[in-house]
């Protein structure tokens, strides 16, 4: 039985991606298994999606704890915590347009999803490149060689005739760019996250992780830059829903280590030009 753990963010297209390369295995004659893991379920935040596929019927009924194939949607670096689930000799599939200087005890390939979503005009509501399909491609071209004519049929039988067919074209040119890494001299170990100092916790505690340790910021690929034209009004201070922005000397003040990127404040900011949100560079 084969493992695969699916990583990225809330609105990124990972269950769907989950369900389409399950659908694509069961017609390629597999037993398969899929199920998503929800902790906040809203845009931006983490989310995880469990795949197995096997000769035989599974029997497994858990989350997984370990997987042969990790395989991040987001175009940003894969949690740290996630790779370290990689068995050794597993796989890493990274959405990226240029090749992942790490390395470990598994092999790295990578493609650049979120690139062929942008040339084809698939994004999200917030225009952002969706490169969940693309980097389907790639999986299956590594995983299921002669399986992309089951990919294309996975694809056109969830999604209607207007999206179904760039993302066709995508999952093919995802099939097409997806490159194999070599090690290379310059490349580095990926380090798991280091441990957060918590606070003392209360008798009563109802969480054991609040805002003070979860930088949630990390979650966020775009972020809120503040123009000239911005007048101070306060106005996306009374709308941020993490309490990010804040009056401080006169001046507007962004909290990045709880900014999400949602756009709130762009949307709701009632002067021309004094917000525009920027791409996190990871």
């Amino acid at each position: 039985m084969q493992e695969m753990l699916i990583t990225g963010r809330g609105g990124e297209g990972v269950v769907l991606a989950s369900q389409l390369l399950a659908d694509t295995f069961a017609r390629g004659g597999f037993y398969v298994q899929s199920f998503p893991e929800f902790k906040a379920e809203r845009r931006g935040a983490p989310l995880s999606a469990f795949l197995r596929w096997d000769d035989e019927p599974i029997r497994r009924r858990y989350k997984l704890r370990e997987c042969d194939v990790l395989m991040s949607i987001s175009p940003s670096p894969p949690p740290a915590r996630a790779v370290a689930t990689l068995r050794p000799g597993g796989l890493l599939l990274v959405n990226r347009e240029t090749r992942f200087p790490h390395c470990g005890d598994w092999h790295v390939a990578h493609v650049p999803g979120s690139g062929i979503a942008r040339r084809h005009g698939i994004l999200s509501a917030e225009g952002r490149p969706m490169g969940n399909v693309a980097v389907l491609g790639a999986a299956v071209k590594l995983l299921l060689p002669d399986g992309l004519e089951f990919l294309e049929q996975a694809i056109r039988s969830r999604m209607g005739a207007k999206i179904a067919e760039p993302n066709v074209v995508a999952a093919q040119e995802g099939y097409r760019l997806c490159a194999r890494q070599h090690t290379v001299a310059t490349d580095s170990s990926y380090e798991p996250e280091p441990a957060v100092a918590r606070p003392p916790l209360p008798v009563f505690s109802a969480s054991f992780m609040d805002t003070r340790v979860n930088n949630t910021g990390s979650w966020s690929l775009e972020r809120p830059a503040l123009l000239a034209a911005c007048n101070v009004c306060g106005l996306c201070a009374l709308f941020c829903p993490e309490g990010a922005m804040r009056r401080e000397d006169g001046t507007m003040v962004i909290d990045f280590d709880h900014c999400k990127g949602c756009g709130i404040c762009e949307d709701v900011c009632p002067v021309q030009n004094a917000i525009t949100m920027e791409e996190v560079l990871v």
